[in-house]
């Protein structure tokens, strides 16, 4: 992870974490209340647009939380992080990234308004069965928008 966060300096943008679930797991999430979190893949969605930037959010969701703020905070615990995908880039891409991976096939948004307490969005947080690949979403993207930044990669096991 130091080598994660090094890389990623204090920029602003957007970022996805994926995660996987291996065991099913129930949880309370703040006003969402008790969810349930099957066994897969969970891909969430954010903008990093406060002081630190990417750096600076990516490293809070990357440890414990003693204090849970982010809906993030209180499932992070239950799942292993394998992916962080970023952007760098001044403009919240963070509801387009959410509707791409929503529309993966297989893809589900079974906690509705998690992540997606300040937009339409039904949710920044998106469950598969299998792991998406981010060579298929960076063509997704693209094909959505060509004037998008460029995303990196970088995987954590």
């Amino acid at each position: 992870m130091p080598d994660l966060l090094a890389a990623l300096q204090g920029e602003p943008g957007t970022y996805a974490l994926v995660f996987h679930c291996d065991a099913p797991v129930s949880t309370r999430v703040g006003r969402l209340g008790l969810i349930r979190l099957p066994v897969g893949y969970w891909v969430y969605v954010g903008s990093a647009f406060g002081p630190g930037g990417l750096r600076a959010r990516l490293g809070h969701h990357l440890k414990p939380s003693a204090r849970p703020h982010w809906h993030v905070d209180y499932i992070k615990g239950a799942m292993i992080p394998v992916a962080v995908w970023t952007t760098v880039d001044p403009l919240k891409r963070e509801h387009a990234w959410a509707a791409v991976l929503s529309g993966i096939r297989g893809a589900r948004c079974p906690v509705a308004g998690f992540g997606a307490s300040d937009c339409d969005c039904p949710a920044h947080l998106v469950h598969l069965s299998h792991c998406p690949s981010l060579s298929g979403f960076r063509a997704r993207i693209r094909r959505m928008d060509r004037s998008h930044a460029p995303i990196r990669g970088f995987a954590l096991r």
